[in-house]
């Protein structure tokens, strides 16, 4: 199978009458593993299996897990050639279809020679070279004339985990970064256990280009590329942006080009990080990300054995770009984009070798959740005759169109559920109403208010007047499943799709706090009640679904599904404990199992997917904070090491692009499908780990603010000058957003529409994510081991007494210091850290001072760890720690100064 969301699995199994399909059903018809010889190195840990056609089996002695990285019945080390004669068509060569002139096989490995018409000589060697494996190519112009090469392509079929049965040890993940000599890939198991396979360029070779053309007789048609103008141009003219520059390569009578990239064994990322340096690549740290908000800069840090001569912009004019010297043993840059959009630098180093990376800049991150509320907002039906009435509509950004389901536009078939119900059609009121939990506007909180008024309660949700109180229709729409002559679960009752009722949990809970925390906001229903709709819904979760389809809400983890400790501190905190205790049994439940069963963490309604990983790290700092009976803190700690290797295990890290750098992948690897809403709620976990568990913290908060960040590349926004958005331009597009991000060339997204790399123009499931980064915005102050110290989020300044950091995380309600002052947390409830107003900590950690924007709902201020004197405008308030009430009064910020009465242990910094 190629590249589908999960959603394609579902409607595939409901299409065959079942809940689930057994991993097997998943299983492709495995062909038989083809090897004719076997070579081993005595100093290579490589066994090689070959036969004609190349490589066939490619594995490592003495593996704890044995392991085949090729997939079996295709061979790797096969070359596709795209050539001519002065201007003619191009004319095309497979080695893997033609039959060797010549083949030489030594102990050591095989040669294998090729002739092309009567211009060109082809030999491929597959050699063990010490303790790797090198693969080289030669062309060779044998003809009296001038041979120009459009494409060298080298396939490579590995095994990849998209179409492998669950339990397949052989099943591996592909990370790639195709950036001509910085250019490397390397191969994980689903187990994250080393060794990892890394295949880099040697100095004379380079990577510029792939794509997925090169399918025979398996499922991934991966392959790339030394030279692609043929290619790049062929997909050029059918409306494709490629943006790494790509060559051809002329050989005149006579003339030999060598090629060889080198397939080695790492431990871990850190050893593959100093082998990618050590080869003359780039090893890139970057903070605070490469989707880069135009209030911020990012810092990068290279190190690379080749000396690294300087970066140049693509937009020399809007780019500012300043060296910072040498750190850590790395040179450090410091950038800041001030067009909009794409902008890629180069960074030239060694003998005229070339990396490029790219970034994406976009608008304040303050801004782009303004946005995106205001136009989710306005794109909701009102039509009073309609059944759909409320519903917050799809967009279209290329046709500019509005769907409903009288206007289902470019989606068909089963799909078309995309538009009422499902993560799709749940995640816009999910995100509008958890934005105005932050940020409330009125016209906004009408608009949700008319959802739930007019759509959701006796339509998309059953009412409490009614059997099955609370429950939630599925797919394709709730009118059609009431409407329906089926009164089963096909039908009538199709409410047991458990995914379906964490976003609604979600909805009725940002409520409840609107209600709450901004009383002079009007909401149509009383706080009690949004808090009693929020329960029951929850409690039909844990409850209907396992009645009516035995579906149960214990074994997956759900996306939005992390607030349900929020939503039982909230009924505790008002006097609802027998309702808090049942929601808390029901999630303790499932921190049991997860903790103490060992589920697949990759196991969805796929059988290989990313979509759990924010609700296991929240079942992680439940379990941490909260005694639950049976889970011992031992197997908390191992199940946390164990959930935050398979949520590294699915994002790019090592790939320095702002759709992989922080992106979950899919089975596709990173071929398709990147900037999901998992990259952001799933890079919510790994800031939340960084923040609360290891040592030392800093590489996984580079991480997870880069995840943090990475999906608001989607949000199409702009100003009047940039014709208000990158991706589609017009006033019209102004806030809408892009349900993911496609790398490859040319495709279809899931969605069957064809895609050019770029951005989708429906939104999709993306504002799922943009929950999560909700959940995610802070400022953080860190003194991290190769940038020094910085703030993420924000701008520092520093003098002899204080540190000074103005808060620009989008949500200005949490701070965190990891540095050698010590540890500080602070989250602001019903108030926010005042906009453009410093927050400043001494440099010793002894006080903390900001100001703080309120309403007028009573603030308050947990201190997380450590005990503190309180002080407001001057007054001492109290001495604390934990959470306390902000007494503040009066319109404008308040001044709170935080004295440390006792110490938390300081970070290594």
């Amino acid at each position: 199978m190629t590249a589908l969301s999960r959603r394609a699995v579902l409607c595939s199994a409901v299409a065959l009458g079942a809940l689930r399909l057994a991993p097997a059903a998943w299983a492709m018809e495995t062909p038989q593993r083809r090897v004719a010889r076997t070579i081993q190195g005595r100093a290579s840990r490589f066994v090689v299996g070959t036969d004609a056609t190349g490589i066939t089996s490619l594995s490592v002695r003495d593996d704890p897990f044995p392991t085949d990285y090729v997939y079996p019945g295709v061979a790797l080390g096969t070359a596709r050639i795209a050539w001519r004669r002065g201007a003619g068509d191009w004319e095309r060569f497979d080695s893997a279809r033609a039959i060797a002139v010549r083949t030489v096989e030594t102990a050591a490995g095989r040669v294998a020679s090729y002739a092309i018409a009567d211009a060109l000589d082809l030999q491929l060697e597959q050699r063990l070279e010490g303790a790797d494996l090198v693969w080289r190519i030669t062309l060779h112009n044998v003809s009296a004339v001038p041979v120009e090469i459009g494409d060298l392509m080298l396939p490579l079929p590995m095994n990849n985990i998209a179409g492998a049965v669950k339990d397949d040890g052989n099943a591996v993940l592909k990370h790639s970064f195709v950036s001509r000599h910085g250019s490397h890939l390397f191969w994980m198991r689903r187990n994250s256990v080393g060794p990892y396979l890394l295949l880099m360029p040697e100095r004379d070779t380079q990577l510029e280009y792939w794509d997925m053309a090169a399918a025979e007789n398996h499922d991934d048609g991966y392959g790339v590329y030394i030279h692609a103008a043929a290619a790049a141009a062929e997909s050029a003219a059918k409306g494709t942006r490629w943006r790494i520059p790509v060559t051809n390569l002329m050989l005149a009578p006579g003339e030999r080009r060598r090629y060889a990239l080198r397939f080695s064994l790492v431990a871990d990322y850190a050893a593959a990080r100093d082998a990618i340096a050590a080869a003359g690549g780039i090893d890139v740290e970057v903070v605070p990300g490469m989707t880069v908000p135009s209030d911020l800069f990012v810092t990068l840090a290279l190190r690379s054995s080749d000396p690294i001569h300087g970066i140049a912009a693509e937009h020399p004019a809007a780019t500012q770009i300043e060296p910072l010297g040498e750190r850590a043993g790395r040179q450090l840059y410091r950038v800041r984009f001030a067009r909009l959009g794409e902008n890629r630098l180069t960074i030239r180093h060694g003998d005229a070798r070339v990396t490029y990376l790219e970034f994406f800049a976009t608008e304040p991150v303050e801004t782009l959740i303004a946005k995106r509320g205001a136009f989710i907002a306005a794109h909701q039906h009102r039509d009073p005759t309609k059944w759909y009435r409320g519903l917050l509509g799809e967009w279209n950004m290329q046709s500019q169109t509005l769907l409903g389901p009288d206007t289902y536009d470019r989606i068909k078939g089963w799909r078309i559920y995309e538009v009422t119900c499902d993560d799709p059609g749940l995640s816009k009121p999910a995100f509008l109403a958890a934005k105005n939990a932050e940020h409330p506007v009125q016209a906004e909180v009408t608009a949700l208010d008319d959802y739930i008024e007019h759509f959701v309660w006796g339509g998309l949700q059953r009412s409490t007047a009614e059997t099955y109180p609370y429950a939630i229709y599925g797919i394709p729409d709730w009118k059609q499943n009431r409407d329906s002559a089926d009164p089963g679960t096909k039908g009538k009752l199709h409410i047991w799709r458990v995914y379906d009722y964490p976003h609604i949990i979600l909805l009725y809970l940002s409520l409840y706090r609107i209600a709450t925390d901004h009383p002079g906001v009007a909401t149509r229903l009383d706080a009690k009640a949004y808090l009693e709709r929020a329960f029951g819904t929850a409690r039909a979760m844990f409850t209907i679904p396992k009645a009516l389809a035995n579906w149960s809400a214990y074994e997956t983890g759900f996306y939005n599904e992390c607030v349900l400790p929020e939503l039982i501190v909230a009924l505790d905190a008002v006097g609802r404990s027998k309702q808090a205790q049942e929601l808390r049994d029901f999630w303790e439940t499932k921190v049991r199992f997860f903790v103490t069963d060992r589920p697949d963490l990759f196991g969805s309604e796929y059988a290989f997917d990313s979509t759990g990983f924010e609700s296991t790290q929240a079942i992680v700092r439940y379990a941490l904070a909260h005694p639950v009976a049976g889970v011992s803190r031992e197997a908390v700690t191992a199940f946390s090491a164990r959930q935050m290797a398979a949520n590294l295990f699915c994002r790019g890290w090592l790939e320095p692009a702002y759709y992989l750098l922080g992106s979950d992948y899919r089975g596709s690897g990173g071929n398709a499908y990147t900037l999901s809403y998992m990259a952001q709620m799933g890079g919510w976990a790994v800031l939340d780990h960084a923040l609360g568990d290891p040592a030392d913290p800093h590489p996984l908060l580079r991480l997870g603010y880069a995840s943090f960040l990475s999906s608001w590349a989607l949000l199409n926004s702009g100003t009047a000058e940039t014709d208000y958005g990158y991706w589609y331009p017009g006033k019209a597009n102004d806030g809408a957003a892009a349900g993911g991000f496609e790398p490859a060339p040319t495709g279809l997204t899931w969605l069957d529409q064809p895609h050019h790399r770029g951005a989708w123009y429906y939104a999709c499931e993306i504002d799922l994510g943009f929950c999560g980064a909700l959940r995610s915005a802070a400022t953080i102050v860190a003194d991290d081991p190769i940038f020094g110290r910085i703030a993420y989020g924000g701008t520092l300044r520093e003098d002899d007494q204080t540190i000074a950091v103005v808060p620009r995380d989008g949500v200005r309600r949490r701070f965190h210091a990891r540095w050698v002052g010590g540890t500080v947390d602070l989250t602001l409830h019903a108030g926010r850290f005042a906009a453009e107003r410093e927050i400043t900590l001494a440099h010793d950690g002894s006080s903390v001072e900001f100001r703080v924007e309120h309403g007028a709902a009573p603030v308050t201020l947990d201190l997380g760890a450590g005990r503190w004197r309180v002080a407001i405008d001057g007054a001492i308030l109290t001495e604390a720690g934990g959470a306390i009430p902000l007494a503040v009064r009066g319109p404008s910020p308040a001044r709170v100064t935080l004295t440390r009465l006792s110490r938390h242990a300081p970070r290594r910094a």
